[in-house]
């Protein structure tokens, strides 16, 4: 018998489980290779530089025809109705403006609007279209001018021709109790525009019907009162949008008070929404007989004003500095809050002391100068009046001859620059110098004559007397503001100067 250490353990499937689990062995090691072969393939493809295939886009680059300069003129002074108050929904013009054109480098040419609402189709009270063709150093420049006599319409108005744009901002007007506001929209292209309007107040964007859509058929100008679709606003800001056809809006306001007339002005352009604006030239004539008539019924809005709107979603802080071009003259300071989508409107003598009674804004020249946190839109109420004490038909409790005019931002020039001065009372051109060099401007009038020189130190202003109806070139302008205005009895009115427009440059077009 066989000893049982010896024996050796036969059971059935002993021997196929030991097969089985050393080819299941060799099979994980087997894909442990292949699986570690795979990625060092992977990796190393990796590391290999691919062949860079690029499909060239194709792009033509087109180079447009240079287009004619164009500048158009508002237009006559207008009202509502005639002077014995008939057909009080229709415009009509109070006569016919003076103008004031002209060019430099090329011939000029002028053509009048054909269709108007107040009836002025290619008369003489119609908007004037100023084009000159394209040429080397080529500008031109308008302005107008009138004097209101009417026995409800008195006052003096002066506007620049200005460029066509599809965003206009307008700050000035009111449609309160005895005060009218046009809008006149004026197409001057070969197709119909399609305005949209916004209208800010004090508390808010205006809702009403009509604001949008409003068409102004091509080579026409629409008068629409204000009051159609904002009334008994007393701080109104008007953004004009057009599509199509650019167009050039402007405001119309005039002050009856009572029975008396209190004067007329013709609102342009404020510029875009910006965080910095400049107001150059800022009159003030008679401060003494606009303090005297404070204390009358209905003048409140007689005394100098900033108006500020703030056009985006968040609030502005401001602050607004008068500085008197008079080193003899303390400018003042002050700062005001304005909440999103409103208008607000401050005395602009608000950090004076005012208590005493003495004039706080004496006559002179001032610039305004406005800085916020966040873009605004603004401009200067300055009213003139004159003393009733000076008045042989007046008293100190009866209203004198006044006028008013809205002051508005000016562009930072790009060069020399053609300037229309306009006929009428005293003309003046001011600039101011943001630089921190000081410049000397030459004015060449256009049509001969003496040249002027004005010398502006840095970081200030300065004006000088210039010529009605005549046009000058403004050299050395590069980088500074400037605005004309004019100041007499009753008579106030101011415009900006600016320079013209970028032209079209190369279009790439791709498909």
């Amino acid at each position: 018998m066989a000893d049982p250490e010896e024996r050796t353990d036969t059971a059935p499937g002993a021997g196929a489980r030991a097969r089985r689990a050393a080819v299941v062995g060799l099979r994980v090691v087997a894909g442990t290779v292949g699986i570690v072969a795979s990625l060092a393939i992977i990796g190393a493809v990796g590391l290999l530089p691919l062949p860079a295939h690029r499909i060239a886009i194709p792009t033509v680059t087109v180079t447009p025809d240079p287009a004619d300069q164009v500048r158009v003129c508002p237009g006559a002074l207008l009202r509502l109705g005639d002077e014995s108050g008939q057909n009080a929904n229709t415009p009509s013009s109070l006569g016919a403006p003076s103008i004031t054109r002209g060019g430099v480098g090329a011939d000029l040419t002028s053509q009048r609007i054909a269709l108007s609402d107040a009836g002025t189709d290619n008369g003489p009270s119609a908007p004037d279209v100023l084009t000159i063709p394209p040429a080397a150093g080529a500008t031109l420049a308008g302005a107008q001018s009138q004097l209101a006599r009417a026995s409800d319409y008195t006052g003096f108005a002066a506007a620049t021709c200005s460029e066509p744009s599809g965003s206009i901002w307008l700050v000035g007007g009111s449609t309160a109790v005895g005060r009218s506001t046009l809008l006149t929209l004026t197409n001057s292209s070969p197709v119909d525009a399609t305005v949209a309007l916004t209208i800010l107040r004090s508390d808010g964007p205006v809702n009403a019907p009509g604001m949008s859509g409003i068409v102004v058929k091509a080579g026409a100008q629409r008068v629409i009162p204000l009051a159609g679709f904002a009334p008994d606003v007393d701080t109104p800001v008007v953004h004009v949008v057009s599509r199509g056809g650019q167009v050039v809006a402007a405001l119309q306001q005039s002050i009856v008070r009572g029975l008396d007339a209190g004067g007329v002005d013709l609102v342009g352009a404020a510029g875009d929404p910006a965080t910095h604006l400049v107001i150059p030239g800022i009159r003030v004539l008679d401060a003494v007989g606009v303090n005297k008539t404070l204390g009358l019924s209905d003048w409140d809005d007689v005394a100098a004003a900033v108006r500020v709107a703030v056009p985006g979603a968040r609030s502005a802080k401001v602050q607004v500095d008068l500085v008197p071009q008079d080193p003899k003259i303390h400018g003042l300071s002050f700062e005001m809050d304005v909440s999103s989508g409103q208008v607000s409107e401050l005395a602009l003598d608000s950090a004076a002391d005012t208590d005493s009674g003495a004039v706080s804004i004496p006559d002179g020249m001032y610039t305004v100068v406005i800085d916020s946190n966040r873009p605004v839109v603004a401009a200067v109420r300055v009213s003139t009046a004159e003393d009733p004490s000076k008045q042989s038909t007046t008293s100190d409790t009866t209203a004198p001859p006044s006028d008013f005019a809205w002051f508005g931002p000016s562009q930072v020039l790009n060069g020399d620059t053609t300037v229309a001065i306009a006929s009428g009372p005293a003309p003046m051109l001011s600039v101011a110098n943001p630089t921190k060099a000081s410049v000397t401007l030459a004015l060449e009038p256009t049509s001969g004559g003496a040249s002027l020189s004005l010398v502006v130190p840095a970081g200030a202003s300065a004006s000088i007397a210039v010529l009605p109806d005549t046009v000058y070139l403004l050299k050395n302008a590069k980088g500074v503001v400037a605005a004309v205005s004019y100041a007499g009895p009753a008579q106030l009115a101011h415009y900006a100067v600016s320079s013209a427009g970028p032209v079209s440059g190369p279009i790439v077009i791709r498909p």
